[in-house]
């Protein structure tokens, strides 16, 4: 890892990966292996960071942020729901809950995947980073017990695997409360075939003309190299080796970042990019469109106590799933237990497959800026109709005698806050209003440079040479319980 930017940018290379996250990291140590690489990355490193890599710290990273500088650059969509990217080394494995778990075997077919090449890659992906829990927690144990009593079956014990009912996963955090990021997945890189450029941000990508080009048989413009700024704002060039037979640029900086560097190179929708005075590449006006997060509804309460996330509820169909979370939310995180922290304690319910979807666009053209980003939570009524189910699930949840016994023993300090469950929760208006009033971010951002729209199915942008696309901006919809497992696998 350097901070060298001019020395960084000084030489070419084989494949220059925009954004060293959860799928940068496993992309470019795979490639090294055979070719020169230089991992672009606008944050610094996580290691030594106890925000980071104690599980204790969970959402510590989310609180304490700054516009440039900070682990998590936070925003507000223009939904009005408060939101977050990573900008760190490792991506959103840096700064998430920590959950593992596979996409199913249908979203795998979905897409087209070989399920043979998504095996080894889920193994390769788990033997470094993923940990079976030795025990539950006692508040998971509850949550698996009143998941199964409230009809959440079958019990499918610990499995990776996508199941409907209640199971026990993995978590990037193992046994001692250490969280393992995608930039432990470099460490399989070949360290002379690899540059990993941190505190470096992407501003656009270079591109030859079909005339410049050594092969000019394409009529495509053809990426050459990127545009970059280091932290102080000096602005540098890099470029790829044109002898090699393999070069390309690849786009791994996340829903947001990929389709902003696109926007920003002169790619998107034409009247976007006039807006802005960026001179038109290629007119691509899907480029930003169809971006979701999953929504999700909750009920919480304050505690002293911390719980990684252990067990999911997997309702039939995979239309809704219900965990537990626990997020920092004030007092001093360390790896010493002390009273003196406090925990907004969480049951969610994610919606798995949203059909709102929104769109994103520039802000400025400043590439440090986060873009603007609509999701339109709840447009179609069918999210709506499918909150309600899950809430209708969690209420049942809580009156179970596993939960019940939680709820106001001053043992373990819980104070419910937000708004109050109805006790009538067949009356669909009230349960509805739960969903809006507690509608907040699954940090699962995916969408706005979708395959088939903006990629081909083999992930290179369509209308251009030597660019593609590997990270979630790619999904049309979020895999599995939690996207880090496919996301990582697929950088792979």
């Amino acid at each position: 890892m350097t901070i060298d930017a001019e020395k960084a940018g000084a030489r070419k290379y084989d494949y220059i990966v925009v954004g060293g996250g959860t799928a940068g990291c496993p992309l470019a140590a795979t490639l090294s292996n055979k070719y020169s690489v230089l991992v672009i990355e606008r944050g610094g490193s996580p290691y030594g960071d106890p925000d980071i890599e104690n599980a204790d710290a969970f959402g510590k990273a989310l609180i304490e942020t700054d516009n440039y500088t900070s682990i998590a650059q936070t925003f507000i969509s223009v939904d009005g729901v408060s939101n977050a990217r990573a900008r760190v080394l490792g991506g959103g494995t840096a700064i998430n809950a920590g959950f593992y778990s596979r996409a199913s075997s249908e979203y795998v077919s979905n897409v087209g995947w070989d399920e043979g090449l998504v095996e080894e890659s889920y193994e390769w992906v788990e033997k470094q980073v993923a940990f079976k829990p030795r025990h539950l927690s006692p508040w998971a144990s509850a949550i698996k017990k009143g998941l199964l009593e409230v009809g959440v079956v079958p019990y499918n014990g610990y499995t990776l695997d996508h199941l409907d009912g209640t199971k026990i996963s993995a978590s990037i955090f193992d046994n001692n409360g250490k969280r393992h990021t995608a930039a432990d997945l470099l460490r399989s890189a070949n360290p002379h075939n690899i540059v990993v450029l941190l505190n470096a941000t992407a501003s656009r990508v270079l591109f030859n003309s079909p005339e410049e080009t050594k092969n000019a048989s394409s009529r495509k413009p053809r990426a050459s190299g990127v545009e970059f700024m280091d932290s102080h704002g000096q602005s540098y060039q890099v470029f790829l080796n044109e002898s090699s037979r393999s070069s390309e640029v690849i786009l791994t900086a996340g829903a947001l970042g990929s389709p902003q560097v696109l926007l920003l190179s002169g790619i998107g929708p034409s009247e976007s990019l006039r807006e802005f005075n960026i001179p038109l590449l290629l007119h691509s006006p899907s480029v930003g469109q169809r971006i979701q997060d999953n929504p999700r509804a909750s009920v919480s309460w304050q505690s002293h106590e911390f719980y990684t996330v252990q067990v999911v509820g997997i309702l039939k169909a995979s239309q809704n799933y219900i965990e537990h979370v626990s997020v920092f939310a004030n007092g001093s995180a360390s790896p010493n237990k002390n009273k003196n922290k406090v925990y907004t304690e969480e049951i969610t319910e994610k919606l798995a497959f949203p059909l709102s979807r929104g769109e994103l666009q520039l802000r400025s053209r400043d590439p440090r800026d986060n873009p603007s980003v609509r999701y339109n939570y709840y447009s179609h009524p069918l999210d709506l109709q499918r909150c309600v189910h899950a809430v209708r699930v969690i209420v049942k949840l809580l009156d179970t005698p596993y939960l019940r016994r939680f709820n106001g023993d001053p043992s373990h300090g819980f104070n419910f806050t937000g708004p109050p469950l109805p006790k009538n929760i067949s009356d669909d208006a009230a349960m509805a209003q739960i969903c809006h009033d507690t509608l907040s971010t699954m940090w699962h951002n995916h969408g706005g440079c979708e395959i088939g729209s903006v990629v081909d199915d083999k992930y290179q942008l369509k209308g251009v040479d030597n660019l593609r696309i590997v990270d979630a901006s790619t999904f049309r919809d979020s895999p599995g319980t939690n996207p880090q497992a496919t996301t990582m696998m697929l950088g792979r």
